[in-house]
């Protein structure tokens, strides 16, 4: 819940980080996928996401071999 809390502020204030938003509203999911400066953040992301699932499934590996 710790870091669910963290995601939801991190993503909240990058929302409120830069004018424009307003498109959003318009565009809908669309807007994070146009905008060059979203695409870096979906990426970085998308990686972060990758990151911690890995590293979730070597400690389960490793507590299972235990």
């Amino acid at each position: 819940m710790k870091k669910l809390l963290i995601a939801y502020f991190a993503t909240a204030t990058a929302a409120l980080a830069h004018p424009g938003h307003d498109a959003a509203v318009v565009e809908g999911q669309a807007h994070w996928l146009t905008q060059p400066d979203h695409i870096v953040v979906v990426g970085l992301s998308a990686a972060l996401v990758s990151l911690a699932g890995i590293r979730w499934s070597v400690r389960r590996m490793r507590a299972l071999r235990e």
